[in-house]
């Protein structure tokens, strides 16, 4: 059995909902470029952050929302997830503005642990 690897080299997936209640109603085209800057500045999250514009997440009255995921090895960073890898980790974050990007990205991301305060389940 192998180790886990150390929150420095775990990857995560950020998805941010562009459908369109989140998409033209909350604008979060605007998260998403605001995440891609944040990673692509930082060169230790950059190879093992991956924003990707989900389709919806179906809670849009609380938009807009994103959710972020641990990658296994060799997974995609860039596609798509099942609904099943969704409903198997607590990741879910409603009513994302720019200053809880930046927290999510940090603690989340970085530390490797939830924010309890934000997250909600899938």
């Amino acid at each position: 059995m192998s180790c886990p690897p150390a929150e420095s080299d775990a990857r995560y997936q950020i998805l941010v909902c562009d459908g369109p209640s989140c998409g033209v109603t909350h604008e979060s085209e605007v998260l998403v470029e605001l995440l891609k800057e944040r990673v692509g500045a930082a060169p230790g999250l950059r190879g093992r952050i991956y924003v990707v514009p989900y389709n919806c997440f179906g809670r849009c009255s609380e938009g807009p929302n994103l959710f972020v995921r641990r990658l296994t090895a060799g997974e995609a960073p860039l596609a798509e997830p099942r609904l099943a890898a969704l409903e198997r980790e607590r990741g879910f974050y409603p009513g994302v503005d720019a200053a809880k990007c930046e927290a999510i990205v940090r603690e989340h991301c970085g530390e490797g642990r939830a924010i309890e305060a934000w997250v909600d389940d899938y």
